[in-house]
């Protein structure tokens, strides 16, 4: 915004921040983006350089805030999903330890119009593996959703952080995989 120039309305800087933004997006330079919106004759006011690479700091706290927020929000979704699934583990568990009770019945004569004769067997039963093996998996998925797994001793992590960019440090700090990062930006 120039110096001399009327202060831009809230509703002016929303509008100017989806322009910035998607155009910030496609790839344009910030005086390419002044450029371009300056050209807008309805506006009452200009844009520098400053002022854009301005709106995009705001823009790019505004992303991270709400990634951050989403994540986390997804991450707790998920770790609900598994708690439960969990429980239902642990009580087919439980149950499959329970004796297993079969009947048999038979029709006996005995000669005054006969009788039926049942008998009820319980056999121990040990439990079903598998309903444990749904507990260990439910375990590991929650642990790789909280990121308590020791990194993988296979990626390389021999990273030269000089040669990354702004965009991919922050990735990084914000808990992101490098390698996942680095190939995801195209660079090994």
């Amino acid at each position: 915004m120039g110096k001399s120039g009327p202060k831009r309305t809230t509703i002016q800087i929303e509008r100017d921040r989806r322009e910035i933004a998607d155009l910030y997006l496609q790839g344009w330079l910030q005086s390419a983006i002044a450029a371009h919106i300056n050209k807008d004759t309805s506006r009452d006011y200009t844009l520098s350089q400053q002022m854009i690479s301005y709106d995009l700091i705001r823009l790019q706290e505004q992303w991270r805030e709400s990634a951050l927020v989403d994540i986390n929000e997804a991450k707790a979704q998920e770790l609900a999903k598994i708690d439960r699934l969990e429980r239902e583990y642990w009580d087919a568990w439980e149950r499959s330890k329970e004796n297993a009770e079969t009947s048999v019945s038979e029709r006996v004569d005995d000669g005054k119009g006969g009788h039926t004769k049942a008998q009820l067997r319980a056999v121990g039963q040990v439990g079903d593996p598998r309903f444990l093996a749904g507990v260990m998996s439910c375990i590991d998925r929650r642990c790789k959703i909280l990121g308590v797994d020791a990194p993988d001793k296979s990626s390389n992590t021999n990273i030269n952080l000089e040669n990354l960019t702004l965009t991919q440090l922050e990735r990084i700090a914000q808990g992101e995989d490098p390698i996942h990062v680095l190939a995801t930006t195209g660079q090994s």
